[in-house]
């Protein structure tokens, strides 16, 4: 006989997209998205900075230019792309600092099977 498995017959918990590994994606992928906007937002914060104090004539330049649209957006893109890639590895980064505390290696080694 065939087994047919209707979604209204499954527990919340035997839900694939609420299992553990589900669950744990979703916390790395808002991890890294939050990672990147705070990048992105030191991106624009520091892009705007440099057009408006028309740092080494950046902004005369391109207002000069009857491509200043474009000049804009690689600007920013250009420092989205560095700003964000810095923040998430910063943040990727400081992932692993608590293995450094004491406190974490002696919990290890406590919890540590010995089968000799």
């Amino acid at each position: 006989m065939e087994q047919h498995h209707n979604d209204q017959d499954r527990s919340p918990e035997q839900d694939i997209r609420n299992s553990k590994a589900a669950r744990e994606a979703r916390s790395i992928v808002r991890f890294m998205i939050e990672h990147t906007a705070y990048g992105g937002f030191g991106a624009l914060v520091f892009g705007g900075l440099v057009l408006y104090f028309d740092i080494g004539g950046i902004y005369s330049l391109a207002m000069a230019s009857r491509d200043a649209p474009i000049f804009v957006f690689l600007l920013f893109f250009g420092l989205f792309v560095t700003f964000g890639g810095i923040s998430l590895g910063i943040g990727i980064m400081t992932l692993g600092g608590f293995s450094d505390d004491d406190r974490y290696r002696d919990e290890r080694s406590r919890n540590q099977r010995h089968d000799d």
